[in-house]
């Protein structure tokens, strides 16, 4: 139920009740009132009657008397008189009065009851005392109440229908007064805030009202004042970080390149002879007929294979976008060790794939593989001794870091285990840190592990290391088996 309505409700039901208290207490004084004048109308008749009654008894005698009274009832209908003995003198059985109202008529008293053994309302009797010579009797005059209970019928009805139709009026004066400076203020205040929640900071209210809620309504203004400016500041914070750690990532990428041109060269190396070797013999007509067109056809081949080498390394260096799509994760490990394998067997170490052919996954093979040449490159430069480097892969059920707050799961896991020297365990909460490295001067920038850390959690994953000195170290990549939890990591 709406404020505005609540305080309008409460308002009528308070209203409501202070009517029908004022209007008890009306009733009840106008009750006593009447009852009040009905006796003081008894003791006048009483007081008007007892002194010829008492003369007509004492000059002519009782039958003159008690004539009198049955005169007195001729006359009115609303009361009726007749004479009591109140000493049960002559015979006379006394009214069934109660001793208080006894003793009061023999003090000399008028006195008077409410019969309620007759039907209807009751009757009110009120006694005149008179002495008789030595006899108390009184003159008793009765009167029935029902005409006052109808009376006070007749005016509880009227107080509780003009407390009705009171109460009907102040109702509606209050909805239309409390919509007026309640409800409507109160629902602009409230669409404000819808609006402030779906990201609409722009939106304001004016309240034309001097009161608590136009106070509200400017300090909404200023918040959404404020959460506007925030937000922009926050926008150009980020564009700024994004644009940053984009450079970053193309340094690395650059540098990535310069380690790959030997793998390159020595690629090129082989299809270079074969051209050459071919062309001489072309050349010098040592093959003839059918033979000159088979060397063609193998320096045409030599040709296109030196043609994607190429084309695959400027992909590698090109600026671009992030691009997901199915990746068979074994060709790509295959690619990446090929290309670094002359640098590995220059420090005589061995690297060796043991990812299954069906992996495949949903990733932008371009950052995938500029992560796995980081770790690569890696654990091939903390091999001071021949070893060997393995790449494995497949499902794992783990559990993210803390603080990205998801419970454990499914994930895939690529493995870059070496057997170097290991990483000390002072330097492990460091080596994601950008620019921190433990490598020679010359051997590394410090940004590899820090930019293949954001790639991997831009595919909705992380990376975990373990290492033991002496012993070497093991790089686990974890991402998402399917695409939709890479969207979400992006």
């Amino acid at each position: 139920m709406k404020l505005a309505r609540k305080i309008t409700i409460a308002l009528t039901l308070l209203a409501i009740a202070v009517m029908t208290a004022l209007e008890t207490l009306e009733v009840r004084r106008e009750l006593d009132r009447s009852a009040i004048d009905m006796q003081h109308d008894h003791r006048l008749l009483g007081h008007t009657l007892a002194g010829s009654i008492a003369r007509a008894w004492q000059e002519e005698g009782e039958a003159e008397a008690l004539t009198l009274l049955e005169q007195a009832n001729r006359f009115q209908a609303q009361v009726h008189l007749r004479w009591v003995w109140l000493d049960g003198a002559q015979g006379h059985t006394a009214p069934a009065l109660s001793l208080a109202l006894l003793r009061t008529l023999r003090g000399g008293q008028d006195g008077s009851m409410v019969d309620e053994s007759p039907a209807g309302s009751g009757v009110l009797r009120s006694y005149t005392p008179v002495f008789i010579n030595t006899h108390l009797g009184a003159i008793e005059i009765s009167e029935s109440l029902d005409e006052e209970h109808q009376h006070v019928r007749s005016t509880v009805q009227n107080a509780a229908i003009a407390t009705c139709a009171i109460a009907v009026a102040f109702l509606l004066a209050a909805m239309a007064m409390g919509r007026r400076l309640v409800g409507r203020p109160v629902n602009q205040l409230v669409a404000l805030a819808h609006r402030i929640g779906e990201g609409r900071l722009e939106e304001r209210v004016h309240l034309r009202q001097n009161d608590e809620l136009q106070t509200l309504a400017t300090a909404m203004n200023r918040m959404a004042e404020l959460l506007l400016t925030a937000r922009e500041k926050i926008a150009l914070e980020t564009a700024a970080h994004l644009a940053t750690l984009e450079h970053l990532r193309h340094a690395d990428r650059l540098t990535t390149v310069g380690k790959l041109a030997s793998g390159v060269a020595h690629e090129m190396g082989t299809p270079l002879n074969v051209v050459l070797g071919r062309s001489k013999m072309i050349s010098s007509g040592e093959v003839v007929g059918d033979e000159v067109a088979e060397c063609a056809q193998i320096i045409s081949q030599q040709a296109l294979h030196m043609t994607r080498i190429i084309r695959q390394l400027l992909d590698f260096a090109r600026r671009r976008a992030p691009r997901r799509a199915p990746e068979n994760i074994a060709q790509l490990v295959t690619h990446t060790l090929t290309l670094l394998r002359p640098l590995a067997t220059k420090r005589s170490a061995t690297l060796v794939s043991e990812v299954p052919d069906s992996l495949v996954l949903e990733v932008d093979s371009g950052q995938l593989q500029q992560v796995l040449t980081n770790l690569v490159m890696n654990g091939i430069h903390a091999m001071k001794r021949p070893g060997t480097l393995r790449v494995r892969a497949g499902p794992a059920r783990a559990a993210p870091p803390t603080e990205t707050g998801s419970v454990e799961t499914e994930w895939i896991r690529l493995d870059v285990e070496d057997e170097g020297e290991g990483i000390r365990p002072e330097d492990l909460p460091h080596i994601f840190d950008p620019f921190f490295t433990t490598k020679d001067v010359g051997e590394g920038t410090g940004l590899g592990l820090s930019v293949s850390h954001g790639l991997v959690q831009d595919h909705g994953g992380w990376i975990a290391v373990r290492s033991e000195p002496g012993h070497g170290s093991c790089f686990s990549v974890y991402l998402p088996p399917g695409g939709h939890s890479c969207q979400a990591g992006s």
